[in-house]
């Protein structure tokens, strides 16, 4: 199969630089021998130049707007050419341009997206302390969000019903609020621990039954443990092996039709522990597609 390798070059959206600079620094390694059987494509993109916060306490909208949007045209070019896309961020707030895209093509009704991250990510604009969009993406994709959070064509590219949040450690008070109000399956990392990583997963797979899949992986999601390359680093988390049990049994489905990989920052992994440990879950995917 053909992959598109599609480079979305932000950190501002986070309150930490340096995750803008994943893509290169993946390319840079090489891939993983999985992706030997693969026709591989790399999809750069030039990053934005700094923006002034934002009227609406927004922070750096105009840089997360043009990586989004560029994302989406992205993410639709490789649907177009028959392409597998995978989207290398760069912080979270590009899941609003690759899930503007994927909403686009195969309608919310079509469409379900897991969300494998230590936060839930679905602040809207009123709801945020912070002003970060990397914490909105969700929301923005719900249609919750200002005008200004909308990427593409349609408000509302994704369900909530068709939304599942694996692995989450860290939920503000007002998104616990906005995950039961929309309907959206969370199995938190306590969750996981508790009734085992299997049967979450049978759970998950169980409530969504939608045609098409969009993977969303977040590396912070990882326990520190096993990684600390990222600007959120918080106990209790996964395992590098149980992400690619996940991403085996989602693949496994036949309906995953994107997949994107976030939150890296190679200026955190001064001993290139945190790239050894995202090439193996690229590998992971690249293994199933």
């Amino acid at each position: 199969m053909k992959l598109h390798m599609i480079e979305a070059p932000i950190s501002a959206g986070s309150p930490t630089q340096g995750s803008e600079c994943a893509f290169r620094a993946i390319r840079a390694a090489g891939l993983p021998p999985a992706f030997d059987a693969h026709e591989v494509s790399w999809v750069p993109m030039d990053p934005p130049a700094p923006s002034k916060d934002f009227p609406h306490h927004l922070k750096h909208l105009p840089q997360v707007q043009a990586v989004c949007k560029g994302v989406r045209e992205r993410v639709l070019e490789a649907l177009d050419e028959g392409a597998f896309p995978i989207i290398l961020g760069g912080d979270h707030s590009i899941g609003m341009g690759s899930i503007a895209a994927l909403g686009e093509r195969f309608g919310p009704d079509q469409l379900s997206v897991v969300w494998i991250d230590a936060h839930t990510d679905i602040n809207t604009d009123r709801s945020t302390h912070s002003g970060f969009i990397h914490g909105m993406p969700l929301a923005a994709s719900m249609g919750l969000c200002c005008p200004e959070l909308q990427m593409g064509r349609q408000s509302v590219n994704l369900k909530g019903c068709n939304t599942a949040v694996i692995g989450a450690r860290s939920i503000d008070p007002p998104e616990y609020v906005i995950l039961r109000e929309q309907g959206v399956h969370l199995f938190t990392a306590d969750r996981v621990s508790r009734d085992g990583l299997e049967a979450v997963l049978d759970e998950a797979l169980f409530r969504l039954r939608t045609p098409a899949l969009h993977i969303s992986l977040d590396v912070d999601c990882l326990d520190p443990s096993v990684f600390t390359a990222t600007g959120y680093v918080l106990p209790h988390g996964l395992l590098v092996t149980q992400v690619k049990t996940i991403l085996r049994r989602l693949f496994h489905t036949g309906r995953v039709v994107s997949f994107e990989l976030v939150e890296y920052n190679p200026a955190l992994d001064s001993d290139g522990q945190g790239l050894a440990a995202v090439l193996e879950l690229l590998a992971g995917a690249a293994e199933n597609i």
